[in-house]
């Protein structure tokens, strides 16, 4: 149950009680506006697809099979 939320030093604190009268946890969230959200985005790189992979592997596999050949004298 929560005994009291409030702000303090730029971040919110919720008390919570087992017993209604003191507190037993205390969790602090900082308080971040949009502009901070937007400065702290990371870039990620995009995933292959399936598609993608198939014909790499596809060329991969292929490249190993002339490597392989050429090792032979075929």
């Amino acid at each position: 149950m929560v005994l009291r939320e409030y702000e303090e030093d730029g971040f919110k604190v919720i008390e919570f009680t087992s017993d209604g009268k003191t507190a037993s946890a205390i969790v602090s969230e900082k308080i971040i506006d949009s502009d901070e959200i937007a400065s702290d985005t990371i870039e990620t790189t995009p995933v292959p697809t399936v598609e993608e992979m198939q014909a790499q592997t596809l060329l991969i596999t292929e490249l190993l099979l002339i490597y392989k050949e050429l090792e032979m004298g075929v």
